[in-house]
């Protein structure tokens, strides 16, 4: 529970900072593009839900998504996006979904 209050805090503060950023410099594209950032990075931390059956590949996971939440912070605070960064946890989720296709033991 305490996690996914921390989740909205951090959505939050990621928005009013958005806000008052698009108030600043009347740049929509921009703007669109830090939520295209944070779009991924919450769409793998709502993966981790999922990869959670595995704990190893999990724990890899959870390391994976603390980048790629540096790199949206690292965009959003330098303007510098880095794409290996923010796209990290896609390897844990491949993964995941690899296995789970070819590696089956129920059938």
């Amino acid at each position: 529970m305490r996690l996914y209050f921390l989740m909205a805090l951090l959505l939050a503060f990621l928005l009013f900072y958005l806000y008052f950023r698009y108030r600043r410099e009347k740049d929509l594209l921009q703007i669109g593009r830090y939520l295209a950032a944070i779009g991924i990075a919450v769409f793998f931390t709502y993966m981790s839900k999922m990869v959670l059956v595995h704990k190893p590949v999990f724990v890899v996971h959870l390391a994976l998504l603390i980048l790629s939440w540096i790199g949206v912070f690292f965009y959003l605070f330098r303007e510098r996006l880095i794409w290996w960064l923010l796209l990290a946890p896609s390897v844990t989720t491949l993964f995941f979904i690899f296995e789970a296709l070819f590696f089956r033991e129920n059938g």
